[in-house]
């Protein structure tokens, strides 16, 4: 597949801390991953470089919308076990968001990205 480079968002998705509800979905997340995390508190910030990933026009309000999430941007000296990549997937017009794993490998460089020690 050829990249389309206006399909490249950066930032396409960020999330924000909220309250306590952000940190037990850090927690929730590191225990189904199996990743030791006591005391998680998610970050106050974070955003993703995405790609979308239809060779359509990019029109939200229409249809979904499938987004590569990077979590780190690519400009950015990172260590490899820093980097992990996932599936947005964005459907304004049923009201869902679909976050998804694209790799098992991303699980813990993800837990670490989005949060931080309590």
């Amino acid at each position: 597949m050829e990249l389309i480079r206006e399909h490249v968002y950066r930032p396409a998705v960020e999330f924000l801390r909220s309250g306590p509800e952000s940190d037990e979905l850090m927690t929730a997340l590191a225990a189904l991953y199996g990743v030791p995390a006591p005391n998680l508190r998610m970050v106050d910030a974070i955003s993703f470089t995405g790609i979308a990933l239809q060779q359509d026009d990019v029109d939200m309000e229409s249809g979904p919308i499938k987004i590569k999430l990077f979590g780190r941007n690519s400009d950015e000296e990172i260590e490899r076990d820093e980097y992990f990549e996932s599936f947005f997937n964005l459907g304004l017009t049923s009201g869902f968001v679909f976050w998804n794993e694209k790799d098992p490998d991303y699980r813990v460089p993800l837990i670490r990205g989005l949060s931080v020690a309590g």
